[in-house]
């Protein structure tokens, strides 16, 4: 058998090979990825600054081998503790790069709105509240867009 004869056979091999069967997603499960996740960490609603903001800390996970060019995070949809009205719509205000096969903790805030501020400052603090975001993101990988999205995931926080 000559070096030639081998390596028809492997790609006779490689052609007949069949593509393996991904098992359908059962409820309760983790969504697949397709090289970018993002998970919510914690936030904090700071009432008693000049400036009222809503911070939501995010970890930023790249499974790719190359770097990735976070373009847009945004927290579509946020609700925390008691308070009875979400907070809508929470930018990344910076662009960042992702390293490969790594982390980077990312934080997206804004200002609150002074309808916002007064019904956070007639909820009662709470340290240790549990609230739950909704997130899109979307990321550059040598011209091509990579996206996530999530919703109704679970984070704690705080108020103050």
């Amino acid at each position: 058998m000559t070096i030639a004869d081998r390596v028809v056979a492997f790609f006779r091999w490689a052609l007949r090979r069949q593509e393996p069967v991904l098992p359908p997603t059962r409820p309760g499960t983790r969504t697949t990825h397709v090289g970018l996740e993002v998970r919510p960490v914690h936030y904090t609603i700071d009432v008693s600054r000049a400036v009222p903001t809503v911070e939501v800390e995010l970890l930023a996970i790249n499974y790719l081998t190359r770097p990735l060019s976070l373009r847009d995070v945004r927290i579509t949809r946020f609700t925390a503790g008691s308070i009875p009205v979400p907070l809508d719509n929470i930018p990344l205000t910076y662009d960042v790069s992702v390293e490969p096969q790594s982390a980077l903790l990312i934080t997206c805030t804004r200002p609150l709105a002074d309808s916002e501020t007064r019904v956070v400052a007639a909820s009662k603090p709470h340290f240790g509240s549990v609230g739950s975001v909704s997130i899109t993101a979307r990321g550059v990988d040598r011209g091509k867009e990579v996206s996530f999205g999530a919703t109704s995931l679970k984070i704690d926080g705080r108020l103050c």
